[in-house]
Order: C-alpha cells, then sequence, then structure tokens
C-alpha cells in the first residue's frame, strides 16, 4: 500500500512528505524562461499544455525552443499578441486563465496552513493572503467575463508550476506539525514565486489596463507574501 501511495504521487506531481520537493525538470524549465516568453509561449499555445498526445497531462516545452534561446541569449524579440474588442489581447485572456485556477487551488491550501499551522505566524500569513487572494478572484473571474473566457481552464488536470495538485493537498493534509508546515511553506513559496513571474509577463506583453495594472498588483503582493514567508523560513 505505501509502495502504491508512492507511485502516485510521482505521477501526479507531488512531493514525498519529508526531505523536501524531488527535482521537476519541467517545472524548472518554464520557471527559468523570460517572464512574458513563459506567459505568451508556454501559456498560450506554441509551449502548450501536455493534453494533446504527451500523455501523462503534464506541461510541455514543445515547440518552445525559440523561447528558451531567447532567455538563454538574454536578447528577446516578443512581440505582444493583437488586441481584441474591449481592448485585450491573447496574454491578457490566458494571464487570467492562469491565475484564477491558480488561487482557487491556493485557496485550498491556505485554508488548511490557516486552521492547522504549527507556527503561528503561518497561521496569520495563510490568512492574510486568504483575503487577498479572494479579492484577486473576483477580479481574475471578471476579467474572463470582459474576455469572453468565463467557465473555461485550458489547464485543468495539468501539472504546472505554482498551481497546487491534488496530491499536494494530499500530502499536506495528511501531515503534522513541523513536517505539515514544511510542506506548506514549498507550495505557497511555488504558488508565490511563480505568480511574480508571470505577472510580470503579463505586465510586459499585455494590452488591457485592467488587467496590466491587477497583474502589477498581483507582483507586487506577491513579492511580499514572499518576504513575509521567507521571514518564517519558508
Amino acid at each position: 500500500m505505501r509502495r502504491q501511495r508512492e507511485s502516485v504521487m510521482v505521477r501526479g506531481g507531488g512531493r514525498p512528505r519529508e526531505g523536501g520537493p524531488p527535482p521537476r525538470p519541467v517545472r524548472e524549465i518554464l520557471a527559468g524562461a523570460l517572464p512574458a516568453t513563459l506567459l505568451v509561449l508556454a501559456l498560450l499555445g506554441a509551449a502548450g499544455c501536455g493534453s494533446g498526445g504527451g500523455g501523462d497531462g503534464r506541461e510541455s516545452n514543445r515547440g518552445g525552443a525559440g523561447a528558451v534561446a531567447a532567455a538563454r541569449s538574454g536578447t528577446p524579440s516578443l512581440s505582444a499578441p493583437s488586441t481584441e474588442p474591449g481592448g485585450y489581447n491573447a496574454t491578457d485572456r490566458g494571464w487570467a486563465q492562469l491565475m484564477t485556477p491558480m488561487n482557487e487551488r491556493t485557496l485550498l491550501l491556505l485554508d488548511l496552513v490557516a486552521d492547522r499551522a504549527a507556527d503561528p505566524g503561518l497561521s496569520d500569513l495563510a490568512r492574510s493572503t486568504r483575503v487577498t487572494h479572494r479579492d484577486e478572484l473576483t477580479r481574475l473571474r471578471g476579467l474572463l467575463r470582459e474576455t469572453g473566457a468565463e467557465g473555461t481552464n485550458p489547464h485543468e488536470g495539468h501539472d504546472m508550476k505554482g498551481m497546487i495538485t491534488e496530491d499536494e493537498l494530499r500530502s499536506v493534509s495528511e501531515s503534522r506539525g513541523k513536517a505539515f508546515d514544511t510542506l506548506a511553506k514549498t507550495y505557497l513559496r511555488e504558488h508565490l514565486e511563480q505568480g511574480i513571474l508571470v505577472s510580470r509577463g503579463e505586465r510586459d506583453s499585455g494590452a488591457a489596463p485592467a488587467a496590466t495594472d491587477l497583474a502589477r498588483e498581483v507582483g507586487e503582493r506577491r513579492a511580499g507574501q514572499l518576504k513575509a514567508l521567507r521571514q518564517l523560513g519558508g
């Protein structure tokens, strides 16, 4: 039974309960790309989600060789997608489609942490972060309505950096004390770091002020939350 559970954890992208997170090559590749390249290519189509023929539903960097090369050379030549009715472009829509489930999934983690963290400081951080994530979620859903993407989630079931998975939630919920706090900090840190990254991409390549202004707020807020998390050892 134990061996079977560990196998599921690896396939689903979860981490072992102890010893920290294992390597995630695909996630590291995506995280290392330039923000705008990550958002426009990896999330909006050229690199895409691994839902078609990929087998395990994880994010793929297929078609993203140019993005990686640009990131390594330090001289990217990325132009923002053309605008659509309402002043939105594909980057605006894709960012909202990504951030919405990221916030929804992280709120499930924050609920657990607020109630069960052994460190009172971590509980307090979870409560305050929960409030701002809910506010962001309301505004993100408004953006989805404006862009005509309401009710769609192209990242459903995908294992992406910063997106809390079922296996990760299960790992946290089954942990106690210091082990609980350690896992929660790991997953929350990933979420905050990725939020900063993709929001920078939206700010650089988005078109509609409603989206780019929110991305700027999110990036700044995540940076403050990440600083507070690091002060707690996360």
